[in-house]
C-alpha cells in the first residue's frame, strides 16, 4: 500500500477535478478536458462503479474505490496516494453517502494528512452538493465552521479559511459584513486563548453575535466564565435608587440583556442579584416545609434561590434546544426566571460533538438524564467537575450502566493514540479516569412516579421509557406549567419491556422521533431468526452491548433456540447481561477468538455495526463460509461494514460470503405507535432526535423539530 504524501501528488489539482466533473455534469459528457491520464483513469474507474453498482454479477476491479469503503469499515491501515480524488469523485457522483465522505475526512484528520487545502475542497464540494450543483460566487464561513462541526474535525480560523480558498483558486468569495465579523471573531479567539488572565475584562466587550460562535474555537469552561463576568457586568449597568420586588426587578433585568441582544440566563444571586441587594427585599423560607426532605448539602442553594423568586404566577418558562434536534447529542435547557436544569447531554458517536453551548450552562445546577446511551450521557464528564458543584438524576440502573459505557469511552480514545493537539477539548477528558470519577460521585437517584424537586422550582416525576434498562421519561411541573421530556422512548411491548405509558395533557411535550415519517420493515423477527439457525451450522449476531444484546438473547429463549444451539455471549455485551440480571441459557466468554467458535454455536457481541471488536474478527475469520450466518439485528451507520452488508454493497458481498440475515428490533417507538401517541397530545408538540432533513407530515404541521436556538415560551 501507498503512503499519503501531499508533495508527491503531480496530478491536476482536486480544485480543477472537481471543476472538471461539474462540466462534465452539465454537458453530459463520458471524458474530462484534462490532459492527465491518471486522472483520466480515475474518472472512468468511477463511471464505471456508478453504472454498474447495482448489477449483482459486477466485479469492481478497482483497488482505490475498493479502499474507500475499506476504510471506512476501518480495515486500511494505509492511505492511497490518490484517495482524495477518489474521494470527491465517488461522493460527486453519489456513490458514496456522507457519512461515509466523513469517515474518510476524519480518518485522513487523524493521521494528519489532512491539508487546508484539501479541507476546502471537501467542502466546495459538499456545498456543491447541498445546493443542486448550482452555487454562487459568494459563501459563508459560518457554513463552514457548521461543515467542519459535523465532521468533527478542529475548525480552521477565518484567516485561513480564506488563505486556502485563494491558494485554490476556488473562485468564491465572503460577504464583507461576514468578513469584519468573522475577523473580530478570530481576534477575539486569539485575546482569550492567549491571554486568559484578561477573561473577566475582555467578557463584557465581546459583542452578542460574536458570543454565539465562540464555541466553535474555545473552551465551554472558559466560556461560562465569560458568561458569569457578563452577566455581573449587566446587572452592574442596572441603576436602582429604591426598593423593587424580585418580580420587578426581574422585568428590569429581562429588558437590560434584550437592550443589549445578548441570550438571557437566570436572575441568580451571585452575580446577577448581589450588587443590588440593598434594594431587594427576599422571602421567608421555611426551613421545616420547604427544605425539610433536602439532603444537606443542597440546602444553601435551594434556600438562596426560593428567598429570591418571583412570585410563582409571574414565572415565565424558556425552553432552549443545544442539540438532539437530527441523531445525536441531545442538550435541552429548561429555565424560569430565576433557576435553570438541563436535559441529557449527549455526545454524537458520528463525530464526538456535544450540544453547543448557552450563557444559561454556567448557572445550571441540576441535569436530568434519561438514559445511559452516550448520545443522552457522553458529553457528561466534560459538563459535570468537582469544581462547579453540578450534579445529575437519572436512575440508578441509568448510572451503572453510564460508568460501563463511559469507561469503554475512555479505553477508546487512549488507545486511538491520537496527538493530543487533534483531540477535542471533550476527548481530553475522556483521558483521565479522575473527570469520570467526578461525574458519577455527584449522582443523585430518582425512582419511577416519585415526585422529587431537583433543583427549586422543577419538580420532577419519572416514567419508565421502556428504551434501554433504567430509561425514564420525565414530567416537569415549573409553577404549574407542565413538561413532558420522553428520552428514547418504545410505545411498543418488547421481550424486555411493556411499553411505555405517559401523560399525553402535558403543556408541551419533547418526544423522540427516530422512526417519524420513516419505512421500517414489518417483517417478524422471529421468522429470519428460526431460518437462520435451520441454515447455518454458526451463527454471529453483532447486538448492540446494552439493550439489544439482551432483547436478542430473550428472543432466542422464548424461541427456544437456546434449547438447540451453544449461545454465548462476550465482552461488554455479557458484563452488562450479567449485571441485568438476565435469565437465559447462555454462556459468558470473557474473551472470545475464533479458534473458540465451533459449530452448533451462536455468538452474541457487542460493536453491533461490525466495526471491530469480536464480531469483526469472526466475520474476517469465517468470510468465505457460506455455513456461517450473520444476523444485524440493530440500526447500522450509513458509513459502516453493517451497512454495506445490509444494503448489498457490492464490494462488501464480494469479500463476505457469509449468509446475511437482518432483523429489525428497535427501542424507539414504531411509526405507527408514534403517530398515535403524537395524535394524542394536547400541549405543544416538540419532536427531537430525528433523522436529518425529515419531513413533518401535513396531519402534523403543528409539531415543531428545533434547531440550535430555538425556543418554546411558556408564559
Amino acid at each position: 500500500m501507498y503512503k499519503f504524501y501531499r508533495e508527491d501528488i503531480t496530478m491536476t489539482t482536486i480544485t480543477k477535478f472537481i471543476e472538471q466533473l461539474l462540466v462534465v455534469r452539465q454537458e453530459k459528457s463520458s471524458k474530462l478536458a484534462i490532459d492527465d491520464e491518471q486522472v483520466q483513469t480515475i474518472f472512468q474507474e468511477i463511471l464505471d462503479f456508478k453504472q454498474n453498482k447495482d448489477d449483482p454479477y459486477y466485479i469492481c476491479s478497482s483497488e482505490n474505490i475498493k479502499q474507500i469503503f475499506t476504510s471506512a469499515w476501518q480495515t486500511q491501515d494505509d492511505i492511497p496516494t490518490d484517495i482524495s480524488y477518489y474521494l470527491v469523485g465517488m461522493y460527486f457522483f453519489e456513490n458514496i453517502n456522507f457519512e461515509t465522505f466523513r469517515a474518510i475526512i476524519q480518518l485522513l484528520s487523524e493521521k494528519g494528512m489532512l491539508r487546508d487545502d484539501s479541507l476546502i475542497d471537501y467542502f466546495w464540494l459538499h456545498e456543491l452538493i447541498e445546493n443542486d450543483y448550482n452555487l454562487d460566487t459568494t459563501i459563508s464561513f459560518l457554513t463552514f465552521l457548521e461543515f467542519s462541526r459535523k465532521l468533527g474535525i478542529k475548525v480552521l480560523n477565518f484567516s485561513e479559511f480564506e488563505s486556502a480558498l485563494e491558494k485554490n483558486g476556488i473562485n468564491l468569495k465572503t460577504k464583507n459584513e461576514e468578513r469584519l465579523q468573522f475577523k473580530e471573531l478570530e481576534r477575539i479567539v486569539s485575546n482569550l486563548e492567549d491571554r486568559p488572565e484578561y477573561i473577566e475584562s475582555l467578557s463584557s466587550s465581546i459583542p452578542p453575535e460574536i458570543l454565539r460562535l465562540l464555541d466553535f474555537h474555545i473552551d465551554y469552561r472558559k466560556l461560562n466564565k465569560i458568561s458569569y463576568n457578563l452577566a455581573k457586568f449587566i446587572s452592574e449597568q442596572l441603576k436602582i435608587d429604591k426598593k423593587l420586588t424580585i418580580a420587578n426587578f426581574q422585568k428590569r433585568i429581562e429588558e437590560q440583556f434584550s437592550s443589549l441582544n445578548h441570550l438571557e440566563v437566570p436572575t441568580v444571586v451571585d452575580p446577577i442579584l448581589k450588587p443590588h441587594m440593598n434594594h431587594l427585599s427576599a422571602k421567608t423560607v421555611d426551613m421545616t416545609k420547604d427544605l425539610a426532605n433536602l439532603p444537606s448539602e443542597l440546602v444553601k442553594e435551594f434556600a438562596s434561590i426560593k428567598a429570591y423568586s418571583s412570585p410563582n404566577i409571574a414565572q415565565k418558562v424558556r425552553i432552549t434546544f443545544l442539540g438532539g434536534g437530527g441523531i445525536g447529542n441531545m442538550g435541552i435547557i429548561v429555565q424560569h426566571d430565576n433557576n435553570a436544569i438541563l436535559l441529557d447531554f449527549g455526545m454524537s458517536v458520528a463525530n464526538q460533538n456535544i450540544p453547543r453551548w448557552h450563557p444559561s450552562l454556567r448557572f445550571v445546577k441540576a441535569v436530568l438524564v434519561s438514559h445511559a446511551h452516550l448520545d443522552h450521557t457522553g458529553g457528561l464528564p466534560y459538563l459535570i467537575s468537582h469544581e462547579n458543584e453540578k450534579r445529575w438524576y437519572a436512575s440508578p440502573v441509568t448510572k451503572v450502566l453510564t460508568e460501563k459505557l463511559l469507561y469503554n469511552t475512555a479505553s477508546i480514545t487512549r488507545g486511538k493514540r491520537t496527538q493530543s493537539t487533534r483531540l477535542s477539548h471533550l476527548q481530553k477528558i475522556y483521558l483521565k479516569n479522575s473527570n469520570i470519577i467526578n461525574l458519577l460521585n455527584s449522582f443523585y437517584p430518582l425512582k419511577p412516579k416519585e415526585t422529587v424537586e431537583i433543583s427549586p422550582g422543577f419538580e420532577v416525576t419519572p416514567y419508565p421509557a421502556s428504551h434501554l434498562f433504567g430509561s425514564y421519561g420525565y414530567e416537569i411541573n415549573v409553577f404549574g406549567k407542565r413538561i413532558f421530556f420522553t428520552g428514547d422512548f418504545s410505545l411498543d411491548k418488547s421481550e424486555l419491556f411493556p411499553g411505555a405509558q405517559f401523560p399525553t395533557d402535558c403543556d408541551v411535550t419533547i418526544f423522540d422521533g427516530t422512526y417519524y415519517n420513516r419505512d421500517v420493515p414489518e417483517e417478524n423477527p422471529d421468522a429470519a431468526l428460526l431460518q437462520a439457525t435451520e441454515l447455518c451450522s454458526k451463527i454471529i449476531i453483532p447486538a448492540f452491548s446494552v439493550g439489544r444484546t439482551q432483547e436478542m438473547l430473550k428472543r432466542l429463549e422464548r424461541l427456544r433456540i437456546t434449547k438447540s444451539r451453544n449461545i454465548i455471549v462476550t465482552g461488554l455485551a455479557a458484563d452488562i447481561t450479567k449485571t441485568m440480571g438476565i435469565k437465559a441459557e447462555y454462556d459468558i466468554r470473557k474473551n472470545f477468538e475464533p479458534s473458540d467458535f465451533y459449530e452448533n454455536d451462536i455468538l452474541i457481541t457487542g460493536h453491533g455495526m461490525l466495526q471491530s471488536g469480536s464480531a469483526r474478527k469472526l466475520l474476517e475469520a469465517t468470510k468465505s463460509s457460506s455455513e456461517t450466518g450473520v444476523i444485524l439485528c440493530g440500526y447500522q451507520a450509513p458509513n459502516t461494514l453493517g451497512f454495506a452488508l445490509k444494503t448489498g454493497n457490492p464490494i462488501a458481498l464480494k469479500q463476505y460470503r457469509q449468509r446475511m440475515f437482518s432483523v429489525h428490533i428497535s427501542g424507539h417507538s414504531s411509526p405507527m405507535s408514534l403517530n398515535d401517541f403524537i395524535d394524542e397530545l394536547s400541549g405543544k408538540k416538540v419532536m427531537v432526535h430525528t433523522p436529518e432533513k425529515t419531513k413533518v407530515m401535513k396531519k402534523h404541521k403543528n409539531v415543531m423539530i428545533p434547531r440550535y436556538l430555538d425556543q418554546v415560551i411558556l408564559k
